[in-house]
């Protein structure tokens, strides 16, 4: 609970206004203000009978009802004259909390003395309550993006005059600017060929910008984004500054006044991320500084990239075992770090990794862009845009069930493109090109009519994109291919034989004697292994290294078996092998597959 003159956050909230003298007919006909102190009144046949409740004069002053989204809470504020003629300063408190009492003293002090009596706490609630026809209400949204009214769709962000949009904490970067002129288009359109950043980043970074208000439409037609944009570069490569740029789009930040970070805890980031609705935001500076920080800071990535990469949020209960609604990431997410965050390949396959290099960032270009980013012109083009999809996709019904259902035809045109273009990768990865290109062809259509262009002559950006998408998608598809569980247990395994910390003796020897460190056999064809040693071995040098390996022995066979890089038995991905007149029950895995893709040819 806070005290002072703002209310949730809504810094026209004025506390002077209502200090200056206790209201006249403020109370309930039977409550009265006396001295300074509050009195219930009652008649019967014996006359007038008056009790004190307590020595201060409390009254309501404003309610204000929050929207976030998914249901709505009340809090109101309340002031007071306490019997020394003390002024008792605004306080705000969930409604729920007024017949407790227990903000009382914390908040006006010790000094403020409810009357003894059972029912006392109750007549004081009641005798505010009664004082609730002087005080204002409001409607507060704590939640940004699209929301649907009876006048048409509205865009929530700060800065709107019509509607209050209160965000907390490092949130209050967000605001958009309600006007606009062609300059601010067209300085957008300039980042493209600027040298701020090389164009695989910048042309990215843009189309995701402007795929975030599309969120929404896109999750009506079934195909809401899934993946965050990973940003990877080391310390000094101004990732974070040029992030901070990106999100100027809807705001006002810099690369050290970021809305979230690593540094916050994960509950608390996935909090935000369900508030932070059609926008962008960043989750700056993976960047663990020891082993054990190194684990917690996985497990807070593992957690936001299957939270941004699902769309689904922690399932809780309310105290009489009814589920709440769920609070998913309903907005985009750039992530910034030093390097990729080993959460395995479901993981790795939930982001886009663009990789930003030491002098790739050119200062005096991005400097300019930070002037004007600064002046609004970022903002003021981001409404516009917002303006624009208003006028021509959602201007009634009919219109808009047109958009949701061309959306949902590009997307899955886009995407089979990607999945022609980039055979054999993840599955997530031609998603998220086709969804960057959606982001990019709608800001192209935009750009083109708010700058009366036509649109072939934008075409050279469009086909720059999509050639660039290609590259991005083989690179990320290779990524996810490194973290494949059944790659890396065949990578480590050739690392460990290499430094003779085990070894493979060969199948057609007549040697009685087996080293210790001994985990199989080979020929030119196979890889004879001890499956649940080699499996030990290869989990426990990844645990040396600070990486996880997780899957199990069984799991591991299976999907070497699937891939193919495994002989199966009959009924088990294991064989009954002849070695020195013995049988010995081995994983025969093809040496000439192991081979390539400890290579990186596979």
């Amino acid at each position: 609970m806070n005290t002072g003159p703002t209310f949730c956050g809504v810094k026209s909230f004025k506390e002077e206004k209502y200090l200056k003298q206790i209201p006249e007919n403020i109370y309930a006909e039977n409550f009265v203000a006396k001295n300074n102190c509050l009195y219930d009144v009652r008649t019967n046949r014996q006359g007038s009978n008056e009790r004190k409740l307590c020595n201060f004069v409390p009254w309501l002053v404003r309610e204000v009802t929050m929207d976030d989204g998914v249901e709505t809470t009340t809090r109101i504020a309340l002031t007071g004259v306490h019997e020394s003629g003390r002024t008792l300063p605004v306080v705000e408190i969930p409604t729920e909390d007024l017949s407790s009492f227990n903000w009382l003293n914390r908040h006006w002090g010790i000094d403020c003395i409810l009357e003894p009596g059972a029912t006392i706490k109750d007549t004081i609630r009641y005798a505010i309550q009664t004082t609730a026809h002087n005080a204002e209400r409001s409607m507060v949204y704590t939640v940004t993006g699209w929301r649907e009214t009876e006048e048409g769709w509205q865009f929530l962000m700060p800065g709107d005059e019509a509607v209050t949009v209160s965000l907390p904490g490092k949130m209050q970067g967000y605001n958009m600017e309600r006007h606009w002129e062609k300059i601010d288009i067209a300085t957008s359109l300039a980042l493209l060929d600027s040298k701020v950043a090389p164009p695989e980043i910048l042309f990215p970074m843009l189309a995701f910008a402007f795929l975030s208000p599309l969120n929404h439409f896109l999750k009506l037609a079934s195909h809401e984004p899934k993946f965050v944009l990973f940003l990877v570069g080391k310390t000094g490569s101004r990732k974070s500054t040029l992030a901070a740029l990106f999100l100027s789009f809807f705001g006002r930040f810099t690369g050290t006044e970021l809305p979230l970070s690593f540094r916050d805890t994960g509950n608390s980031i996935l909090n935000h991320a369900f508030s932070l609705k059609d926008v962008l935001t960043c989750i700056d500076d993976f960047h663990p500084a020891g082993r054990q920080e190194e684990s917690k800071l996985t497990a807070s990535a593992q957690s936001i990239m299957r939270a941004y990469g699902d769309r689904t949020g922690r399932g809780r209960l309310n105290s009489d075992s009814t589920p709440m609604e769920t609070r998913p990431p309903r907005g985009n997410a750039i992530v910034t770090g030093e390097f990729p965050p080993d959460i395995g390949e479901s993981g790795t396959a939930r982001y886009f990794s663009l990789e930003l290099h030491d002098g790739d960032v050119d200062l005096d270009d991005l400097t300019m862009f930070q002037e004007e980013a600064s002046k609004g012109v970022l903002q003021r083009c981001m409404f516009s845009f917002v303006e624009w999809l208003k006028e021509t996709c959602l201007s009634n019904k009919e219109v808009e069930a047109k958009f949701i259902s061309a959306l949902k035809n590009l997307f899955e045109a886009r995407r089979s493109v990607f999945q022609k273009a980039c055979p054999n990768c993840h599955g997530r990865v031609p998603e998220s090109a086709a969804w960057l290109e959606i982001g990019m062809e709608l800001y192209l259509s935009f750009t083109a009519a708010r700058l009366e262009l036509p649109k072939s002559d934008l075409n050279g950006y469009r086909n720059q994109f999509y050639e660039m998408l290609v590259r991005l998608c083989k690179q990320q598809a290779e990524n996810v291919r490194q973290d494949r569980p059944t790659h890396k247990f065949i990578r480590k395994l050739y690392a460990l034989l290499e430094s003779d910390q085990c070894c493979l003796l060969n199948r057609y020897t007549t040697d009685d004697y087996i080293p210790p460190n001994c985990i199989g056999y080979e020929d030119d064809m196979f890889i004879y292994l001890h499956s649940e040693p080699a499996h030990r071995l290869v989990r426990k040098f990844c645990e040396e290294q600070g990486e996880s390996f997780s899957i199990s022995n069984k799991e591991l066979l299976k999907q070497m078996a699937e891939e193919g890089l495994l002989s199966p038995g009959k009924e088990q991905n294991t064989k009954s092998i002849r070695i020195n007149e013995k049988s010995k029950r081995l994983a025969c895995i093809y040496k000439s597959k192991a081979r390539q893709i400890y290579d990186g040819a596979l």
